[in-house]
């Protein structure tokens, strides 16, 4: 198997909305990465800190006791140990980091909620490194639903609710920054997968340095 180095570290961004398939991506790609030698981290958001225990926590039992700016914050704690203790030191480490959601699903999911997301955008990006790559899968709201539904037999939650998914949409929709690339999540899995690699490998054409 080819081994490469590489020199610069490099973050990948997988967001979308609930039943986009995300999480099966990225893990996708981590693995893929993997597989070829080169060295590469997979988180998610919310993380395990106790900031993020805490998010998960309302999210089985129900947001309504929480105000969204009470929420937000524990998002913003819960980032700010995520780059600290993982994050940056991975892409200081020339490595390949794979995070399923960032901040930019702080900014459509809060944003929804009626909190301003570039407020959202400005303080996360005081702290967080962008991304070299922020892969939006799009899908319809109904489509992610049905998947949640019928795929892993879920009642969908508040962050799930169809109407709620639309502003989440439109949020995510706005985002033009130019290292978002959107996938048609409508598309099979392996074909999604296909072309988040071809444009992680030109990433890493960039970045890598020899082959042995």
């Amino acid at each position: 198997m080819t081994s490469r180095t590489v020199t610069k570290g490099i973050l990948v961004v997988i967001e979308g909305i609930d039943g986009a398939g995300k999480s099966t991506q990225a893990r996708m790609l981590y693995k893929d990465l993997c597989r070829r030698n080169i060295p590469a981290i997979f988180s998610r958001e919310p993380t395990d800190s106790i900031y993020g225990q805490k998010i998960r926590a309302l999210a089985e039992k129900g947001r309504e006791s929480i105000k969204p700016e009470e929420e937000y914050r524990l998002f913003i704690n819960d980032r700010k140990a995520h780059v600290s203790n993982l994050i940056s030191p991975a892409l200081e480490a020339g490595k390949v980091v794979v995070l399923d959601r960032y901040f930019f699903s702080t900014i459509a999911y809060q944003g929804a909620l009626g909190l301003d997301p570039e407020r959202i955008r400005a303080e996360n990006e005081a702290f967080c490194p962008l991304p070299d790559a922020a892969f939006l899968i799009d899908i319809p709201t109904k489509v992610g639903i049905d998947r949640i539904k019928n795929q892993r037999n879920e009642t969908p939650n508040l962050f799930e609710k169809e109407q709620y998914l639309e502003k989440v949409a439109r949020i995510f929709a706005s985002l033009d920054d130019e290292f978002i690339i959107r996938i048609d999540g409508k598309s099979a899995v392996a074909e999604v997968h296909q072309c988040i690699r071809t444009h992680v490998d030109t990433l890493l054409k960039k970045a890598v340095s020899g082959s042995g």
